[in-house]
């Protein structure tokens, strides 16, 4: 979609948007941190309080102060210059406990709401689903990190004030009627009284500001909309380089980068501008508007000095209580941008939330013909009965797939291979489209992605994630990567880096099979984690993970139909000229014992590489 396009597109309805964002972020005041919720807003609500009691005693120390002047009383302005600095310590005081419990709150919405969202979305595979799956979506990680904060913030600030504005409209039009008095109207020789005129024209000149700011800046929502979504596209963009930094190097890729990355920067531009355009036409108004508002009631209230029916006091307390009053009726006017930025912080969380609801309706849905269901069994075996796999879209990859895969049988997948990947996916319960039933053993199940995922901290952490296996300890860990091939890094299980981005795709994969000795699953789906490896690499850890978990089974995706006899069985993936995929057994090569040989470590050209990279980044350091 183009910026142009975009930015003009219709939001949904605030009503609606509040209504959702409030089901989504209330029971923050009903769940296990309800008492520190609640407490927090009550004393916001005092504080409001205290802050508009203070301001009705500036209000009538402002007629105490203009009266003593009137009678020029040296003593009477003297006790009203104590009273005054006595205001403001209190008001300094009240703002600054208000602040301070205001930003409480704000952080612990904050958290609770990103602690919900990141457990929905981190959670049996649904961030990964999110990823490939349709719908708008799109940048998770920017939608809980900037727009949760945005939303929480901004919502605090605007009941706050809205609260503020609802106990100041309140207590000043009460002082306003008094203030006002009868104005005489004379028409046609007919005279009537207009009570309260003042409060009359406050609600005349408040209501015709809203409106017209809220046509002014009707385009702010999707304008606001627009930004957030090309600024989070240019955020990951950026990390998605800083995580490939190596591989742009060696391409030398980086002016197709600086390209790729100036080119999102253009639709961050045209937002901007979008967005300034209708916060420069809003800023003309509202300028006007709240210039005119210290006047406009020390005009209206001057023929009534003049006449002497009010005092100088009287006036001044006249124009501040009528510029109180407007000043809460313009709340819209006031945080119409605010508003604004909110509405469209608060869609992005909703339309997430609402994905990430729909991805696991799919996932838990029990019938097989809308979704692939995956059931545990005490059977051990592996089995695909009438499977039909989808892409997200619904477009079918394969169909009919029934198969059965016995406990210790070593099964190599060959031929399509992204369909033999999405399979695997499929058996792991992160792939649901399609449809058909898969019965996975009890047992302890592990799929070794092409590429392992390699947390921040330290080597040890890396090794052990995701959890710590019951044989831990420096002699174990030590003993597995020597056995992988890895013996360089054993002076850095107890360093802190990018492990990701220091080591080679083959030494990470030899990282994976490290990890899988020490968990033992007695299941093992190895989804192409060997193309990183020369062939020699390849086969000795195949076969010293056949020696050290031998009843383990093995369902494994390569290129390569001769594996030394590793595997028992020998299934292919065939793509017809229709597009779908179906699944053949070949006949495996027979099997013969590899003469027994040790692993072979990595290439010293690597080794030194990769040391010189630690040393660079300062991996020896403490």
């Amino acid at each position: 979609m183009q910026p142009e396009a975009q930015s003009i597109r219709q939001s949904p309805s605030a009503m609606g948007t509040a209504r959702g964002f409030l089901r989504l972020a209330m029971p923050y005041w009903y769940g296990p941190e309800r008492w520190a919720a609640w407490l927090l807003s009550i004393a916001l609500v005092l504080l409001d309080l205290a802050q508009v009691v203070l301001a009705i005693r500036l209000n009538l120390w402002s007629a105490d102060l203009f009266d003593a002047l009137e009678r020029r009383s040296a003593e009477g302005s003297l006790r009203q210059i104590i009273i005054f600095a006595a205001l403001v310590l209190g008001m300094m005081v009240v703002n600054a406990i208000h602040l301070h419990i205001k930003r409480a709150l704000q952080l612990g919405w904050r958290e609770w709401l990103t602690k919900e969202l990141i457990g929905e979305w981190m959670h049996d595979g649904r961030q990964y689903r999110l990823s490939i799956a349709p719908g708008n979506h799109s940048n998770p990680d920017g939608r809980i990190a900037e727009d949760i904060r945005i939303a929480t913030e901004a919502a605090v600030d605007l009941a706050h004030s809205l609260i503020y504005c609802l106990l100041l409209l309140i207590s000043f039009l009460g002082i306003l009627w008094g203030l006002s008095g009868n104005l005489p109207i004379h028409i046609d020789g007919i005279t009537f009284d207009i009570p309260g005129h003042m409060v009359w024209l406050a609600f005349l000149y408040s209501g015709v500001g809203s409106a017209l700011a809220m046509f002014i800046g009707r385009k702010l929502v999707s304008a606001a909309d627009w930004r957030q979504t090309v600024e989070a596209d240019l955020r990951y963009a950026l990390g998605r380089s800083r995580e490939n930094a190596e591989a742009i190097a060696v391409a030398q890729g980086e002016r197709e980068e600086r390209g790729l990355l100036l080119r999102l920067f253009k639709p961050v531009a045209t937002a901007w501008h979008n967005q300034s355009t209708g916060l420069r036409q809003l800023i003309l108004f509202t300028s006007a508007y709240s210039t005119l508002a210290t006047i406009f009631p020390v005009l209206v209230s001057t023929p009534r000095y003049l006449l002497g029916e009010i005092t100088l006091g009287g006036l001044m307390q006249t124009a501040q209580a009528f510029q109180q009053a407007t000043a809460a009726l313009s709340w819209p006017v006031d945080n119409f941008p605010r508003l604004a930025e909110l509405q469209a912080s608060a869609e992005r969380v909703l339309e997430l939330d609402q994905s990430l609801s729909a991805a696991e309706a799919i996932r838990a849905n029990q019938h097989s013909d809308e979704r692939i269901v995956v059931a545990k069994t005490s059977d051990a075996a592996l089995g695909f009965r009438n499977v039909t796999i989808a892409e997200p879209d619904q477009r079918i990859i394969s169909a009919g797939l029934s198969l059965e895969i016995r406990r210790g049988e070593r099964v190599l997948l060959t031929g399509d291979q992204h369909a033999a990947a999405v399979l695997c996916k499929a058996v792991a319960g992160v792939w649901p489209w399609g449809r058909g039933r898969i019965e996975v053993p009890s047992q302890s199940l592990a799929l070794l992605p092409q590429r392992p995922y390699m947390p921040p901290g330290t080597l040890r952490h890396a090794l052990l994630y995701p959890v710590t296996p019951p044989q831990g300890g420096d002699t174990v860990l030590t003993d597995m990567l020597h056995r992988v091939g890895l013996d360089y890094l054993l002076p850095q299980l107890d360093t802190e880096a990018d492990w990701g981005q220091a080591l080679s795709p083959g030494d990470l994969q030899r990282i994976g099979f490290a990890r899988l000795l020490l968990h033992r699953p007695l299941w093992i789906l190895i989804d192409q984690a060997t193309d990183g490896l020369d062939e020699k690499s390849q086969l000795a850890l195949l076969h010293m993970l056949g020696e050290m978990l031998p009843e383990a089974t093995i369902l494994a995706v390569g290129h390569r139909s001769d594996q030394n006899g590793f595997f028992t069985r020998h299934l292919v993936l065939e793509r017809s000229e229709a597009g779908t995929v179906s699944l053949q057994e070949e006949p495996s090569p027979p099997a013969h014992e590899p003469s027994p040989a040790p692993m072979p470590p990595a290439s010293l050209s690597s080794r030194i590489g990769r040391l010189i990279d630690l040393m660079r980044a300062g991996f020896g350091e403490g």
